[in-house]
């Protein structure tokens, strides 16, 4: 039994800093417009979410506000709402790194979001500049931060509220040998209760 705890051990602390790329674009979405209500539910990886009252919407706009066509994620009070400048939320199954995401549909300059970060050395939080450019797009690159755990889009000043689309981050996979070590030490711990 020793022998298995050992070997599992070595393959948990062996785990690389290897990862899987995930892109998140909502293009598989159903999306409209007006747009479609959705339950952020399109990665094992990340989860959506928003404050209340407000829901999430899959907006088939994409390209037009900026981001790739054809879909976006906003949050508002209704599909049919005046704005959509609900806060959303990203919650991460396991910590992400190397993230970018981009920040869509701004119709004022300046400052018209806050994000939001949280990761493995704290919170720290960036201003979302826009250009008064509804087409172009806010691209934010977070690599810098590592092991983030989740992302807050808030604070939505714009006239008539914000995006998101392309959500990228790398996710650690085991490298070959911990999975190798951890399929050794099952296999020792399921001959040693026999």
């Amino acid at each position: 039994m020793k022998f298995a705890l050992v070997l599992t051990a070595l393959a948990i602390t062996s785990m690389t800093s290897l990862g899987d790329v995930v892109v998140v674009d909502f293009d598989d979405q159903a999306g409209g417009i007006p747009p479609i209500q959705t339950d952020g539910m399109f990665s094992e990886h990340v989860s959506f979410s928003t404050n209340d009252p407000n829901m999430l919407l899959i907006f088939s706009g994409a390209g037009f506000v900026g981001g790739s066509p054809p879909n976006i994620l906003t949050a508002g009070l209704s599909p049919t709402a005046e704005n959509f400048n609900g806060d959303i939320y990203m919650d991460f199954a396991v910590a992400a790194n190397d993230l970018s995401i981009d920040v869509v549909s701004d119709n004022d300059s300046g400052v018209v979001a806050m994000m939001g970060i949280f990761h493995a050395g704290g919170f720290d939080e960036l201003n979302v500049v826009g250009n008064g450019d509804f087409s172009d797009v806010m691209h934010m690159d977070l690599s810098d931060f590592e092991d983030i755990t989740r992302l807050e889009l808030f604070a939505i000043t714009d006239e008539f509220g914000l995006g998101i689309d392309n959500l990228e981050f790398d996710v650690p996979v085991p490298a070959p040998s911990s999975l190798a070590l951890l399929a050794i030490g099952g296999f020792a711990g399921a001959r040693r209760r026999r």
